[in-house]
C-alpha cells in the first residue's frame, strides 16, 4: 500500500501531526477516510517528484507554523497537499495543473478547492516560497533523523528566509 514510499511518508505524517498538531484522518466532511501517510504516499506515487520537493513542503509548513505559532490544523491532508503543491511549483520547471493536482489529492477536494488552498497557503507564507538548498539539506537531514522513530519530536526553529 505504501509504493515504496512508506518510509517518507510515515516521516511527513509524524511531521504534520506533530507540527500542527492534526488528527491522522481527514475531517468527516471531506467523505475520506483515508489517513495521512497513505494520502502522502499516493501524492508521492502519482506525481514521482524528487524527495527535495516533499522537503521543501515541510519547510513551508514549518515556516507557516512559525509564522501562526498557536495555530492548529484540523487537516494534514489540506496542510500537505497545498505545500506540495506549492513547493513543486517553485523548484519544478515543468509541474502539474491544479486540476491534476486534485487527482493526486484523491478528489478530496475540487478544483475551486485546490486553487483556493494555493492562494491562501502563498498569502499566509507571505510569498516566501523558495527554499535554500543548504536549509533544505539541513532541514531534510534532521526530519530523517528526529522523526524516524515513534518520539517525542523536537520542535524546530528555521531562519527566516531572505526578501
Amino acid at each position: 500500500p505504501f509504493y515504496g514510499h512508506e518510509n517518507a511518508a510515515r516521516l511527513c505524517a509524524r511531521f504534520i501531526t506533530h507540527l500542527i498538531a492534526c488528527p491522522e484522518y481527514p475531517p468527516s466532511s471531506s467523505g475520506s477516510t483515508v489517513k495521512l501517510p497513505y494520502f502522502i504516499t499516493y501524492a508521492l506515487h502519482r506525481t514521482k517528484l524528487h524527495a527535495s520537493v516533499t522537503f521543501a513542503a515541510l519547510v513551508l509548513l514549518q515556516r507557516l507554523k512559525a509564522r501562526f505559532p498557536t495555530a492548529r490544523g484540523s487537516s494534514g491532508h489540506r496542510l500537505f497537499v497545498s505545500a506540495f503543491m506549492i513547493a513543486s511549483k517553485v523548484i519544478c520547471d515543468d509541474t502539474y495543473s491544479n486540476k491534476s493536482w486534485s487527482i493526486v489529492a484523491q478528489s478530496m477536494f475540487q478544483l475551486r478547492e485546490i486553487n483556493q488552498m494555493e492562494r491562501e497557503m502563498c498569502q499566509y507564507l507571505d510569498w516566501e516560497l523558495n527554499v535554500d538548498p543548504v536549509t533544505l539539506q539541513e532541514f531534510e537531514a534532521m526530519i530523517r533523523k528526529d522523526f524516524a522513530g515513534p518520539g517525542p519530536y523536537p520542535t524546530y526553529i528555521l531562519p527566516s528566509p531572505s526578501k
